[in-house]
């Protein structure tokens, strides 16, 4: 005899692997046990109508680890300026296991902000601009295109590309530039596509909102609008009136009065709370994909932990932006207990690039590794 301890079958072809959330799964067996240092006895299980074995553990976020690592206290070293090797010392911990853990987090995380926000009620304007930083070298900027709730400051969502490097060089750096270009050249119209893959979201937050019409402020970047004209949902929409692009000078001042405050104070902490950020630092990303990961990562601790500009209220930015505290709470409780599976999950574009790792880093292998539990 058994109790009904798991939600559905693990194995996605399994007709049983889909279930909804309050349909009893109750068509296994015992199957036997194996012994870890780490975790003990681990019972393990066989589905009675595909045939695959599963165990515990299967559920578990540490399905495959070595050792446990507290993923909320990661959180807090990561949003607070720590380094991976900092972060590494304080668990006497290499990096590639703290980089692995990050992984597993940035994936929660993601499947977390999915489920939410099939709920979410939003009311509010936008604002959408770049983050400019780099990864590997300073020879290959990038730069993340990010979209965000102009009162609540909740990031919607958030892209990579990688950009060619500009502004004054010496006459060395012109040709060792042109060296490394044999071997990976950037999109010359990546800020476009990238945009186009952001602004399609404002389609999902103008579908969630009672108002017949937002408005995405962003500068006056050129490839902004021909970005939203690539994307033909949104391009409708802008010639329908019911997306108002609008821009501003980007060397306006920036005070709260600027409609593009939302970006520039996220560009702000960005640089204060993520270490590879931080102007002149020593540390910096190597990996593309892992610093989307980790970017991820720190976008659930200011969308849903922090609270609102600090100094405004228990109130976080999720709330603001219309997602209720209620089910933030519930989410939040199990955050870090049962493993998410991409097959039981509904990403965007930008996310789902992240969780798969489908962006080349600069000089790196073309696909990054990724393990087979992760597209499960």
């Amino acid at each position: 005899m058994h109790d009904s301890r798991f939600p559905f079958c693990p194995h996605p072809d399994c007709p049983r692997h889909g279930l909804d959330e309050g349909e009893p799964y109750t068509d296994y067996e015992s199957w036997g046990s194996y012994s870890t240092h780490t975790f003990g006895t681990v019972p393990r299980f066989r589905c009675l109508v595909c045939g695959h074995t599963f165990s515990t553990q299967t559920f578990s976020l540490d399905y495959y680890a070595k050792r446990r690592i507290h993923y909320a206290d990661l959180l807090g070293r990561l949003a607070s300026t720590s380094s991976l090797s900092a972060i590494g010392r304080a668990y006497h911990a290499s990096t590639d296991t703290i980089s692995n853990r990050i992984s597993r987090a940035s994936r929660q995380a993601l499947a977390f902000e999915s489920r939410l926000a099939r709920t979410r009620s939003t009311s509010e304007d936008l604002a959408a601009d770049g983050f400019e930083s780099f990864c590997v070298s300073q020879f290959f900027p990038n730069n993340i295109t990010i979209l965000v709730g102009s009162r609540s400051q909740f990031v919607y969502e958030a892209d990579h590309v990688t950009l060619r490097r500009k502004g004054r060089m010496t006459e060395r750096q012109k040709n060792r530039r042109s060296e490394l270009e044999r071997v990976f050249k950037a999109d010359p119209r990546g800020v476009e596509r990238s945009f186009s893959r952001v602004a399609s979201e404002s389609l999902r937050v103008l579908s969630d909102s009672s108002r017949p019409s937002l408005t995405l402020w962003t500068d006056e970047h050129p490839a902004y609008p021909r970005g939203i004209a690539a994307s033909g949902c949104t391009d409708a929409l802008r010639r329908l009136g019911r997306l108002r692009h609008t821009t501003i000078p980007s060397r306006a001042a920036r005070t709260p009065l600027n409609p593009l405050f939302p970006v520039n104070y996220l560009d702000r902490e960005l640089r204060k709370d993520l270490h590879e950020h931080v102007r002149e630092s020593v540390c910096f990303g190597r990996n593309v994909n892992r610093q989307m990961e980790r970017l991820s990562l720190y976008l659930l601790y200011h969308n849903f932990l922090k609270r609102h500009r600090t100094r405004w209220g228990p109130l976080t930015n999720a709330v603001l932006a219309g997602y209720e505290a209620g089910q933030i709470a519930d989410e939040l409780g199990r955050l870090w207990k049962d493993r998410v599976m991409l097959s039981r999950t509904k990403l965007t574009e930008c996310k789902e690039a992240t969780w798969l790792r489908s962006r080349v880093t600069p000089l790196g292998p073309v696909k990054d590794y990724l393990p087979k539990y992760a597209v499960a």
